[in-house]
Order: C-alpha cells, then structure tokens, then sequence
C-alpha cells in the first residue's frame, strides 16, 4: 500500500541554526622588553594563524629585516641585527587577526631595549682590530672570521663571544681579564673612542658598538701598532716606550720618593696636556705651585708622566709622579694618545 507524504508548511520547518559568534583574536606571546641578543629573532604568537589580510606588526625605529609567519606566530628576523645599547616599539595593530576571528580591537605597544654586548665581546673586536695587545685563543673550536665579515657575523660574536683567553700580544703587552672591563680594556676603548671621533668615555655604548660593528665588516684596524709605556723602579729608574713588538723609545725617569711613592700597577692615560700648572704637598709638608710644567700624560690621579728639569735622573725624586727630561717628554708626549697604558713596575 502506498503512502503520500505532504511537505509541512514552511512555518513548521526547523528553523536553521544561529551562526556561532567568531572568537575574539588573542595575544599569546610578546617579546621580552629586555633583548640580550640583537640578532635574535622577534616572536608575536596568537590565538591562531595570522589572516591573510591581517597588519604585520612594525617596529621603530625601522630595521633591516623580514616578518614570516610560523603557525600561529609572526617572526620578525634582522638582517644584520638589532642595534646594541638600542631602544625600539614593536607595535601590534587594532587590526591584527587570526583566520575566521575577530579583531584585536586595540593596539598594543612593546618597548624593546637591547643589551649592550658582554665585555669580552668588546675585547675580541678591539683585539681583532689591533687595539688591544692581545690575542683571542676559543677554548672550543669555533669559526672566528681572520678578515671581513659581514655584520650579522660581527654582531652574532660580539652578542654571544666564545669562551676563551687573551693571551698578551706582544708577550710583554699589558694584561687583560677577559670579561672585565680592567683598566688594559678601558685603555683601549679609550684609544679607539678617541680615533674614532666618539666621546673618550672607555665605556662601550650605542655609538661605540655602532662603530665597532662598522669597522670589523669594513676590516679597518688601527693604523698604529699597540702602544703603551712601562715604568721600570729598578735603579736607574726608567721609561720605555713599546710600539708592537719593539721599544721605540728609552729615558731615564725619576719616581716618586719615599711616602708619595709612584703607585704600581696599569693605568690608562686620562688627560693630555702641553702645558699646566701643578701645584701640591711635598712628604715633608712643604706647598708648591709649578706653573708651566711641559708634555703632561695623567695616568693616575695626579699622578702624570711629564718633563720636568732635575740634576738628574733615575732614581726615585719625584711627589709621585714620572719626571723625564723635557726633551724626551716631548718626544714621549708625540708617541702617545689618549688612553694607552702607562704600566708601573718594580
């Protein structure tokens, strides 16, 4: 037996399901607002996959680089890198959104600062561009590029150096504490600020790094060979001057006499004067003044390799200073720059 069926009325069909409402688009990661590694890449993660049409986050100021897109995050890679000792915004947009969500529905803004590289990552660039008197040995084998090299390469090393030593090149070059800033570190950072038209501080800093990084992809080393002073307090008293491997120059000297004894140790020359009045106690309690005093390198306090007229020279005379005669002083005074070391011994 058939059966016919009849079609309800359109108003008893079920009626169609509402559309779910899209889920709003989720920030789940930024970037640390500290950066340790400028070469790193940045990472924004959301909720989902970014939409075709949907803003790349921007960052200011501009930086060579390209924005890709892993699954759920968007990754900004730099060319080079990130300036160090820089601040940046990252920006992500009111716009931004996942595939099939809605919109963030407001801007979000990171205040990025990057580190400035560790010391011993100065120390390998100044080493490498012949301002420091020493030599990189990686305890682990580890490819350190002996010309040019591009600038990531440079950044990649200065961000993240290889452990090792700097080992004294020449050999009787002054020390240096890897990692630290010594005062053989200072030194030469002061050499190379001051060459490099930046302000003499012996402090690394954006415009320093800036330079560095300059210098290593162009290769540009130190037109002069390291240079640096030792004061010997063994009779006769005496000075020389080291340029590379060879002593350049020799003079007897005069030290300080017994309670205002030239301190030992390795000091970086902070001032450089033609010229200057110095004025003091001497031990026995008496006052100076010198007006005129030539060819003047303070090392240490007021303590200054200078010219100054004696009888003599070569044993211990001095207020704690080092005495030369006034024409070595003026040929020492040419031989030097701002920062070299002056390295008092016994």
């Amino acid at each position: 037996m058939l059966f016919a069926f009849s079609p309800l009325p359109a108003s008893a069909a079920t009626p169609p399901a509402p559309e779910a409402p899209s889920a709003p688009t989720r920030l789940i990661a930024l970037p640390s607002h500290a950066i340790a590694n400028g070469t790193s890449p940045l990472k924004v993660m959301l909720s989902g996959p970014p939409a075709l049409n949907s803003p790349t986050p921007t960052l200011h100021p501009t930086v060579a680089g390209t924005w890709s897109i892993v699954g759920n995050t968007e990754m900004f890679t730099p060319t080079s890198t990130l300036e160090p000792c820089a601040s940046y915004t990252l920006t992500v947009w009111a716009h931004t959104h996942v595939t099939g969500g809605r919109e963030l529905g407001r801007r979000h803004t990171v205040p990025l600062n990057v580190a400035c590289p560790p010391i011993a990552g100065v120390q390998i660039a100044l080493a490498r561009l012949g301002y420091l008197g020493a030599q990189f040995h990686p305890r682990y084998t580890v490819r350190i590029p002996s010309g040019r090299e591009t600038r990531r390469e440079a950044a990649a090393l200065a961000f993240h150096p290889p452990r090792g030593a700097l080992a004294p090149d020449p050999s009787d070059a002054p020390p240096v504490d890897i990692g630290r800033l010594d005062a053989t570190t200072r030194g030469a950072l002061t050499v190379y600020q001051d060459d490099r038209g930046i302000a003499a501080t012996g402090e690394p800093n954006h415009d320093t790094w800036a330079s560095l990084l300059s210098a290593e992809t162009a290769n540009r080393h130190n037109p002069t060979p390291y240079t640096w002073v030792s004061v010997s307090e063994s009779l006769p008293e005496t000075l020389h001057v080291h340029r590379g491997h060879r002593i350049v120059f020799s003079t007897p000297v005069n030290t300080g006499v017994p309670g205002a004894e030239t301190e030992r140790g390795i000091f970086p020359i902070y001032s450089r004067l033609t010229s200057t009045t110095m004025s003091g106690t001497d031990v026995d309690g008496t006052k100076y003044v010198v007006p005129g005093v030539p060819w003047v390198n303070y090392f240490n306090g007021g303590d200054a390799v200078h010219g100054y007229p004696r009888a003599s020279y070569g044993s211990p005379q001095s207020n704690g200073c080092v005495e030369l005669p006034i024409e070595a002083a003026h040929t020492v005074f040419g031989m030097l720059a701002l920062g070299d070391i002056v390295e008092v011994g016994g």
